[in-house]
């Protein structure tokens, strides 16, 4: 899986590639991450090995890095596939293993209540999931699940310190 975005300043590009498992999770294998303008650039890989349980990191200019990971690991990319499958079989919490370049974190994941949700496609039925963060932590991170439409990622908003991040689904492809 890829994602990329950009414009005449810059580019940032994810990769995931996992082997989807039975249990609503993509076992990531690697992991890359890019991002550069404006002379800038950071870039990441990290490669998942299964048979030590470990993680190694090469990130920009930087020594090799080597940590734990647990058999059930995914990274950040592909986290989204695994809470949909999840929402999609009617889990109401989620506890995640997610890598990324520099360590290995478990993030946890509360389902609300069934709204309508706006979207650029209008207003929609979506399962709201919140990621539930320390008592200290001001970000609020909410994703909205739509069933009718496969329990596709359709809304993501995150805030923090009065600064707000969103994503929202603009058109459907078939």
């Amino acid at each position: 899986m890829v994602i990329r975005a950009g414009n005449l300043l810059g580019e940032v590009r994810e990769t995931s590639r996992f082997h989807w498992k039975d249990d609503c999770m993509p076992q990531s294998f690697y992991y890359g991450y890019l991002r550069r303008g404006l002379g800038m650039r950071r870039e990441a890989e990290v490669r998942l090995d299964y048979e030590r349980n470990v993680a190694v990191s090469q990130r920009h200019e930087r020594d090799e890095e080597t940590f734990d990971i647990t058999p059930g690991t995914t990274d950040q990319l592909a986290q989204g596939l695994a809470l949909q499958c999840m929402v999609a079989r009617g889990d109401e919490t989620m506890e995640l293993d997610i890598v990324d370049e520099r360590r290995l974190r478990t993030m946890k994941y509360q389902v609300l209540p069934e709204e309508k949700v706006p979207t650029r496609m209008g207003r929609m039925k979506a399962i709201p999931v919140e990621r539930v963060r320390d008592d200290d932590s001001d970000r609020v991170t909410t994703m909205w699940f739509a069933p009718e439409m496969d329990h596709a990622l359709v809304r993501m908003l995150q805030e923090e310190d009065g600064d707000r991040f969103e994503l929202q689904i603009r058109e459907r492809k078939n």
